[in-house]
């Protein structure tokens, strides 16, 4: 079985297209919209027409911040999936006081509904073999047994907390359960840069 307990975009997992998989994150919103894409991609299509339609019905930037509005009125994946396509430069920031997300509408125009349906039934096909859950990263790689892998992409938790929420990270707890995982016999795979350097910490 693969893991992939920091799932995210699910790139890594989408190109290698594992026949038993579990994708999870703690953030909710993020896995309503692949348990969608998994269980009713034509729902995920709905999703993303009706606010490309609010986002094209007037003042595109109006429209935009309606949406996030709504989201963070209501965190949603419904709202959150067109979001992170029409957000400045695709980057998901999150307020630390209220949890809001703050990124200002992006300069670039979000791709056509018929174009996304298209990356839906392919992301659909690539991912049969997985399944998805809200869960913390810890409860997952305690789930992998002798022989899986786990795949590790984790936030940036030096150098931009503000991201994706990621503000409760702690890296020396993640070197802690791969390490576990290692002593059952998982395969762990890290991705980090360590050499950005953050105030005094590399």
């Amino acid at each position: 079985t693969y893991y992939e307990p920091f799932l995210g975009s699910a790139g890594v997992m989408a190109t290698l297209a594992p026949h038993r998989a579990l994708g999870s994150d703690a953030f909710g919103p993020l896995i309503e919209i692949w348990q969608t894409l998994s269980t009713d991609p034509d729902a995920l299509k709905r999703w993303y027409e009706t606010r490309w339609q609010t986002y094209h019905a007037g003042d595109r930037v109006a429209g935009y911040e309606a949406i996030k509005a709504a989201y963070n009125a209501r965190p949603n994946g419904a709202d959150f999936l067109f979001l992170t396509r029409s957000c400045y430069g695709g980057v998901v920031r999150f307020r630390k006081k209220n949890g809001h997300m703050s990124t200002p509408c992006g300069a670039h125009d979000p791709m056509l509904p018929a174009r996304f349906a298209r990356r839906v039934d392919l992301w659909h096909k690539r991912l049969q073999g997985a399944r998805f859950a809200q869960m913390d990263y810890h409860e997952a790689m305690a789930m992998a047994q002798p022989g899986d892998v786990v795949y590790c992409d984790p936030p940036y938790s030096f150098s931009q907390t503000i991201l994706y929420g990621a503000q409760a990270f702690h890296l020396p707890d993640l070197f802690t359960a791969i390490a576990e995982c290692k002593a059952r016999g998982v395969r762990v795979a890290l991705s980090i840069d360590g050499t950005k350097k953050s105030g005094d910490i590399y």
